[in-house]
């Protein structure tokens, strides 16, 4: 074939690829890692915290509305029922107050850990 026509087909096929290239950058944005994982064939395992949360929330829930159903069944006078509420509401905020910080205490533990690894495997 002539050199010139061959070159002129080189050109051409690198304008098409880098607008095509162009276009999948622009598209890029709107791609997960769950989408690249898809084309794959595969999928992210879900972690045990994402399934337990939903569960422990409904547990939560039903706990709070059976504690208040209890107690405002329960015979007493208005001013002990608002006693009770408030200590009970104390007290859950005070679990809650646990909760998070061990839940911060195992999120720092695992940033510490990476940070780690990231320093340990980058040498």
């Amino acid at each position: 074939m002539n050199r010139n026509i061959t070159k002129a087909l080189w050109t051409l096929g690198s304008l098409v690829g880098a607008q095509q290239a162009a276009s999948f950058a622009r598209n890029i944005g709107g791609i997960e890692l769950n989408d690249v994982l898809g084309v794959m064939g595969l999928a992210r395992r879900p972690t045990a915290l994402s399934r337990a949360l939903p569960v422990l929330g409904l547990v939560a829930i039903s706990a709070a509305v059976g504690a208040g159903a209890a107690l405002l069944l329960a015979p007493s006078s208005g001013e002990a029922l608002r006693g009770r509420l408030s200590d009970g509401l104390d007290d859950v905020k005070h679990r809650l107050d646990d909760v998070k910080g061990r839940v911060n205490e195992q999120i720092n533990d695992k940033i510490g850990q990476l940070e780690h690894h990231a320093r340990n495997s980058g040498a």
